[in-house]
Parts: structure tokens; sequence; C-alpha cells
């Protein structure tokens, strides 16, 4: 089970670095091999058929475009689940026009305590 430590440290850079717009904060915790997934790279980067990011400089690249792309978007931490090397973050994304969308988070994390793998869900 992962640690209430580790845990917090995931939650904060998520929710803190996306509500803040701060990629270096949302950066911090993901291992050198991550791999992401989102139903929104398609819609990012045009390509229907590309659903993945691979590498943190890739990630890096993708999420200083959505930052840039969403900004007035807010982030609320709804609560979250620990499992053995993962944790899932269910939150509320906050549109400028009052508009509301659920979404989960899951990121795995190595023994490092580094995001290997991240999987959007919404």
């Amino acid at each position: 089970m992962l640690d209430d430590a580790t845990v917090q440290m995931l939650t904060r850079h998520w929710e803190d670095g996306w509500n803040r717009g701060d990629l270096e904060t949302i950066m911090a915790p993901f291992a050198p091999d991550v791999v992401f997934s989102s139903p929104g790279i398609p819609m990012m980067t045009g390509d229907p058929a590309k659903t993945t990011i691979e590498g943190v400089d890739a990630l890096r690249a993708y999420l200083d475009a959505a930052l840039r792309r969403t900004r007035g978007i807010r982030y609320a931490l709804q609560t979250t689940f620990a499992g053995i090397d993962s944790v899932v973050l269910v939150y509320a994304c906050g549109f400028p026009d009052g508009a509301q969308k659920p979404g989960a988070d899951l990121m795995r994390v190595n023994r490092d305590r580094m995001v290997v793998e991240w999987r959007c869900h919404y």
C-alpha cells in the first residue's frame, strides 16, 4: 500500500500544479520513462490514433501545450484511493463558463516514488 506521504505528494503536485498553471510542479513526480494515456491526447494532437505519450520530455511538451490551451479551468480534488503501487485521484473539472466535468486519474509509481504510468479518465 502506498504510504500517506506519497499520496499527499502526488495530489499536491497534481492539484497545485494544474490550478496554478505550473508545469514544473506538475512534472516533478514523473519518471524519465513515464507513459501517459488520456482521451484528450487525440484532441490535443489532432491525431485520432494517438492515445499515449511516452517519456518525460514528450509529456512535458504535451502538458505545456495543454496548460496554454486550458487557461481558466480549475480542478477540485474530491477523493483519493491508494493501492499497492498506485493512487487514483477523483476530481471535478470546473470550466470558466461554470460547467463541471468529473474525472479520475490513476498514477502508478515505482520504488523511488516516481510516476511511471498516468492514465486519465473522464
